[in-house]
């Protein structure tokens, strides 16, 4: 089994796709492979909805502070340009360990459901099979979602399956998005 270690505090999504490594099942500290640099997206494809791959529309995704931010400032409007940042090398058998956070505001114009709403897609597409005009890779998605001001409970770590059919308790589950059990956090300050 592969381990890998991202290091990222804020993203929209990180996309592994599959292919066939595989290591010991129980890793020493030297088996992690770190995903992020500290430095720059080299190692990392981006694909926005509405542009072709490796097109990072606006600097949506950037490094700052040796860590990945997503950011809108340099937008005109949403437009459902969807930002989606796919580690280049594919792994099958993992454990992914990282850190994100959400802060500062949400992008004006953007649909209300991806307030303070983020994710890492497992076993993606490959982006470079996406056309421009998709806007969702085909993926499981473990969405991570931070608690809005109406105090209402909203956890984090759903399963949602664009694309996708899952089994969920022996059956196919009809539904985009099955919740967590977990608690509903709230988003960093600054």
């Amino acid at each position: 089994m592969r381990y890998v270690s991202a290091g990222i505090l804020v993203l929209v999504t990180l996309l592994l796709a599959c292919s066939p490594k595989t290591t010991k099942v129980k890793p020493s500290a030297d088996e992690w492979t770190t995903l992020f640099n500290g430095k720059d997206l080299k190692d990392w494809f981006v694909k926005i909805h509405h542009f072709e791959v490796g097109d990072n529309y606006a600097q949506t995704f950037r490094v700052e502070d040796g860590i990945i931010k997503v950011r809108y400032d340099k937008y005109d409007g949403f437009n459902e340009r969807y930002g989606h940042l796919y580690y280049k090398t594919p792994f099958s058998r993992y454990h992914l360990k990282m850190e994100y956070r959400f802060v500062d505001g949400w992008m004006k114009g953007a649909p209300s459901y991806t307030i303070l709403n983020s994710g890492v897609m497992y076993h993606s597409q490959d982006p470079r099979t996406m056309p421009k005009e998709q806007d969702w890779p085909i993926s499981v998605e473990m969405q991570f979602l931070a608690g809005l001001p109406d105090g209402k409970p909203r956890p984090t770590g759903n399963m949602c399956s664009p694309g996708t059919e899952i089994v969920y308790q022996g059956r196919k589950y009809d539904g985009h998005c099955l919740n967590s059990n977990s608690k509903t956090y709230p988003p960093a300050n600054g």
